[in-house]
């Protein structure tokens, strides 16, 4: 026999809305256990967490459930039990997970379970390695230095050789110029 389907309450649907929503437009997902953290901690983490564009909200686990199932979000649903916060993102894929594993360098208390990153799960070591990779704006800036780099060498070097013939020409120049 199916397990019937929970109904929610008037008061509670536009919660799961909103939650869906955010679920729904987030480029990256961290699940935490957040056990043992003092509030100061946890207000310490949301400040971090707004510097960094991420969003850091406790949820209701069977709202957030509800939510994720509904924004067809495989495999995260059954990753809601105990005390859960969820980081996310909606513009950085990786910035949940760098700020929630920066947190948890500095305070150990706060526990990474799982992220969702491009349509799938990543266990707590993928999402470390995630934390550690250089933000967007590195990278292409890396790209752009990368592509760029061959193309000034090639100028530098067109550029030396002219320089060659015109100091090789004024160099004559000045020879004929003494010798006559």
């Amino acid at each position: 026999m199916a397990k019937a389907e929970r109904v929610i309450k008037p008061e509670k649907q536009q919660e799961v809305e909103n939650l869906k929503a955010k679920f729904g437009g987030a480029k990256g997902i961290v699940l935490a256990d957040y056990t043992g953290v003092t509030v100061a901690e946890v207000s310490a983490l949301r400040r971090k967490c707004r510097e960094a564009g991420v969003e850091y909200k406790v949820v209701k686990n069977t709202l957030a459930k509800i939510a994720v199932r509904d924004a067809d979000i495989q495999g995260l649903a059954e990753h809601f039990d105990g005390p859960i916060a969820v980081a996310l993102s909606s513009v950085d894929t990786a910035a949940p997970a760098r700020v929630l594993s920066d947190f948890v360098k500095t305070y150990q208390k706060l526990t990474i379970k799982v992220g969702y990153f491009d349509g799938r799960i990543y266990s707590r070591s993928q999402i470390d390695e995630i934390a550690n990779l250089p933000s967007r704006e590195v990278l292409v800036a890396l790209l752009i230095g990368t592509i760029q780099s061959p193309i000034s060498q090639l100028i530098w070097c067109l550029e030396s050789g002219m320089r060659d013939v015109v100091s090789v020409i004024d160099q004559a120049g000045k020879k004929a110029g003494t010798s006559s």
